[in-house]
């Protein structure tokens, strides 16, 4: 299976047309899961994951994004792990003030397990994955002070490292992996469109630039 490239992070209001999100829910899941069909065209399986981060919804609508979005792409699901585990997700992640890792792998030991750190230092311990950031300036973290490229040289035990914050372009994206990240993740990046084939690419090329040198 292919190494994890890049995990797209969801939001539904960049991802279908404003006249479809006011809609049936079930138009709404289906053009949610169309837009995770065209990010991920062109990617090799297991290269993307999609994060379902739709903090506003219940329950029920949010399980409706989860499973249109699955037969695409493996799926984690923030912060609800009660809702990771009714649709047989991939994961769940946690955000820095969610769940503790420990009690999360008590309720849901199957599950592969991300968090949300933005201190380099910080306690990963028994994560599958650790997301570090901001690393450049984001507009979803106003007056955040970047971590650079250089808090992506700490390593967090057996974690697949993702970078996030800023990685707006495939140059980004290859600074982040040469700098020392496993995976990007993405926000605005995932869903302009088009494929996300070429920031898998520019992962790859930035892992292959760090290993060499």
């Amino acid at each position: 299976m292919p190494q994890l490239c890049v995990v797209a992070i969801s939001d539904r209001r960049l991802m279908i047309p404003p006249d479809l999100l006011a809609g049936p829910w079930a138009a709404v899941a289906r053009a949610f899961g169309a837009a995770v069909e065209r990010a991920v065209a062109g990617c090799a399986p297991g290269s993307v994951i999609v994060q379902i981060r739709e903090k506003d919804l219940d329950g029920g609508p949010l399980l409706a994004l989860v499973r249109a979005a699955q037969p695409f792409a493996p799926v984690m699901v923030n912060d609800r792990v009660d809702v990771a585990l009714a649709a047989d997700a991939h994961g769940v992640h946690l955000p820095e003030r969610g769940l503790s890792i420990a009690d999360a792998r008590a309720v849901a030991p199957s599950l592969v397990l991300g968090v949300s750190r933005h201190a380099a230092a910080a306690d990963t311990a028994g994560a599958d994955l650790v997301q570090l950031g901001s690393i450049w300036p984001t507009p979803s973290k106003p007056g955040a002070t970047p971590l650079g490229e250089a808090a992506l040289a700490a390593r967090h035990g057996r974690a697949t490292l993702v970078a996030v914050g800023g990685i707006d372009s495939p140059e980004r994206a290859e600074a982040a992996a040469a700098a020392g990240a496993d995976a990007v993740a993405v926000i605005r990046a995932a869903w302009r469109g088009a494929s996300l084939a070429p920031l898998v690419a520019a992962v790859e090329a930035g892992r292959a630039r760090r290993f060499a040198s």
